[in-house]
């Protein structure tokens, strides 16, 4: 239905229209309101002042781009190209924040470094590899005559600029390398932590042991923790939003649309010579191989080769949202015989049975093996998990399956159905197709089936703008009752693109931004729905209040209540019961041991991630029973049995070479990012792309 087709107060419209056009417009010329609007900010952002222009962004972004295609053949998607957007943002801040950090510091490349880059007797790795000989030596020749020629003046430039900002760089890693040199006690530290070893006993006592209905915790201790712990309760903003969704999902008519496509094209893939040729010039998705294939490696969608003659093409037929039409090439003997056989597998239990008995009835009956692993696809049935029901078809030989398996799937005739037969605590339903002894080499040409642009597409995008415009003017909900339209809610939190619901989305996250409690949405389209939302509520970022986390709280108070409790208690315990033997029996657990632990660990054998007990195994004294340890899942009572330390007078000088880079590596690394976010955070970033969204300059 169009949107003049839903006018359902046609005369209030026009009205508005009229208004609108006669009225409102002349008074905003005449107040020269659009010339304000319109010029709006003349960059994207500014970083201390400094302009980033829309230029610098969409050269980014492109560079981006091009990446992308070369990489995967393929345009990135709306999705992709939001999130380089929000990368060539941050890069471009930091870049423009660094450069301003430089110049404050005075770290500068004078002209004669420049010179000395280029024409020098070590020039930069860029121009050695534009005008090395094969000897390896400089073309100097070449290299002067580059640099004179009038043509290549701009391009000069640009490298001299390239140069320039990459000699600064250098420079400045190199100033913070020099202050954050690692030292030689660090160094010996690291080699201790890793060569140091030691050998310990401990008897585990885990938490859960304590069943929660044994603490009690009161308001007032939930009020207390929640005061003293605001900084755990922290939110960033976030949308609460309501929406409709359009799918762009190819129709039966697209389908067919498709299938037609191929068909025209089956007398020519049947007669051309030049099969690989043929399906470059058609675009086909499935590229051409040239090899022979077993009957057990090839793919499901292609199983079609196997009923077909030498070059004889079979008509399309759709497999998973894609149309093929598969031409035989070449046969030849395999080496053995393959039997192609439908299976359902099912999870070895009560229900597997019970459900392999029901679909053996319904194949008795008449029911094709096929409709009977739709019955129970993973979108439809209800309690069948992923992994406990599949279906596939394929050739498979003796020593594929099990020997008992294998004799009854190549003892049964062409069109039986064998099962349940049972093996490592799965049923197996096996319908018997075919059995072949010849590969085969094929060519397939093929089509996804994707929705008309007009047909299809333009028609959702009409029902979605009509939607949005009704949306605004009745409001939304009442809109979408009116229309028939399901609303879904949703939440989304500033800084994670992944929302409930819609998946990863930065495009709905960057509408969100922009928006109030209230407001309707444009339509949004991504790459396979068309989305309107409606703001419910826009929640600020800060402490949550505590009644949205009170359940959370009481967990955190109970779980310290039950670590001092077992603590506490195990602490009694070992008043009377003073070796790891009498405290393992007394408390009725086992002695575990853990053997050659690293200083620098952070897990226990059997016990998880307990880096506390790590640290016990080399403080304590040998021999030596310890006190209750509240470890992070359980309290611990150890004895080291032994412990080595590392000596590291034996340490190489490769060994000392290469912790050190090691080091220095990770700490360049840990001190950049905190120093670039601390520039970020003191810099005045002003960010008008929301501002500027409508107005941006075609790429």
């Amino acid at each position: 239905m169009g949107l003049m087709q839903k006018l359902r107060s046609g005369t209030k419209y026009i009205i508005w229209i009229l208004i609108l056009s006669f009225g409102l417009l002349w008074v905003l010329a005449d107040t020269q309101v659009f010339d304000a609007m319109m010029a709006g900010p003349r960059n994207m952002g500014e970083v201390n002042r400094e302009p980033v222009s829309w230029a610098e962004f969409n050269q980014r972004i492109n560079l981006y781009t091009e990446q992308y295609r070369q990489q995967t053949g393929a345009s990135p998607d709306s999705e992709i190209r939001a999130q380089y957007e929000e990368m060539a943002w941050e890069q471009l801040v930091v870049d423009k924040i660094l450069k301003q950090k430089m110049q404050d510091m005075g770290i500068t490349v004078t002209d004669s470094e420049l010179i000395d880059m280029v024409t020098g007797d070590n020039p930069d790795p860029f121009i050695r590899q534009q005008f090395t000989r094969e000897d390896g030596t400089i073309d100097r020749v070449a290299l002067q005559n580059a640099i004179e020629a009038p043509e290549n003046r701009e391009i000069w430039i640009m490298i001299e600029q390239q140069l320039r900002d990459q000699r600064r760089q250098q420079k400045l890693t190199q100033y913070i390398e020099a202050s954050l040199r690692v030292s030689n006690f660090e160094v010996e530290e690291h080699y201790k932590r890793q060569n140091s070893r030691a050998d310990f006993q401990y008897v585990r006592f885990p938490y859960s042991d304590i069943p929660s209905n044994e603490i009690e915790v009161t308001d007032s201790e939930i009020r207390s923790y929640y005061r003293n712990n605001e900084h755990r309760f922290q939110r960033n903003k976030s949308w609460r939003f309501s929406y409709v969704t359009f799918s762009i999902a190819p129709t039966e008519a697209d389908t067919l649309r498709t299938l037609n496509f191929l068909s025209e094209l089956r007398d020519e893939f049947r007669a051309t010579d030049d099969v690989a040729r043929f399906l470059s010039d058609n675009f086909s998705e499935t590229d051409y191989f040239e090899n022979f294939l077993k009957p057990s490696e090839v793919r499901p969608e292609h199983l079609k080769a196997f009923e077909l003659e030498v070059d004889e093409v079979s008509e399309p037929y759709v497999y998973n949202n894609r149309v093929h039409m598969v031409r035989l090439l070449e046969d030849r003997p395999s080496d053995q015989t393959y039997v192609r056989v439908r299976q359902i597998r099912l999870e070895d239990s009560e229900d597997g049975q019970e459900l392999a008995e029901d679909l053996l009835e319904l194949r008795r009956r008449g029911r094709s093996f096929e409709s009977l692993a739709g019955q129970f696809s993973p979108h439809t049935r209800s309690h069948w998990a992923s992994d406990e029901f599949d279906y596939k078809e394929h050739f498979i030989v003796r020593d594929d399956k099990p020997a008992a398996i294998a004799d009854a799937i190549f003892s049964a005739s062409t069109g039986s159905v064998i099962g349940p037969l049972t093996y490592a605590d799965e049923i197996y339903l096996f319908d018997i197709v075919d059995r072949t002894n010849r590969d085969v080499r094929f060519a397939d040409m093929s089509q996804d089936v994707e929705p008309d642009p007009f047909e299809t597409v333009q028609r959702l995008a009409n029902d979605a703008e009509d939607f949005h415009y009704f949306a605004e003017s009745d409001g939304f909900f009442s809109e979408a009752e009116r229309s028939g339209y399901t609303v879904q809610e949703a939440v989304a939190t500033e800084g994670t693109p992944f929302i409930s619901g819609l998946g990863q989305n930065r495009i709905i996250l960057n509408e969100l931004q922009q928006t109030r409690r209230g407001n309707v949405s444009d339509v949004i389209e991504t790459e396979d729905q068309f989305i309107v939302f409606h703001v419910d509520e826009v929640i600020p970022e800060g402490t949550r209040p505590l009644e949205e986390v009170r359940s959370q709280v009481e967990s955190l108070v109970r779980d310290k209540k039950r670590r001092e409790l077992l603590t506490t208690r195990v602490s009694e315990m070992l008043e009377g019961n003073e070796t790891l033997e009498q405290l393992a029996e007394a408390g009725g657990k086992n002695i575990q041991s853990a053997e050659r632990i690293r200083l620098n660990a952070a897990t226990v054998p059997g016990a998880g991630r307990e880096p506390k007990i790590v640290g016990a195994a080399f403080a304590l004294p040998e021999g030596q029973v310890s006190s209750a340890i509240a470890g992070n899942n359980a309290v611990f009572v150890m004895m080291v049995e032994s412990r080595t330390m590392a000596d590291v007078s034996a340490m190489t000088s490769a060994e000392r070479r290469s912790i050190r880079e090691e080091l220095q590596e990770r700490k360049n690394t840990a001190f950049g990012n905190v120093w670039v976010d601390r520039l970020k955070a003191d810099a005045d970033i002003r960010d008008f792309r929301t501002q500027q969204r409508l107005m941006q300059p075609p790429m």
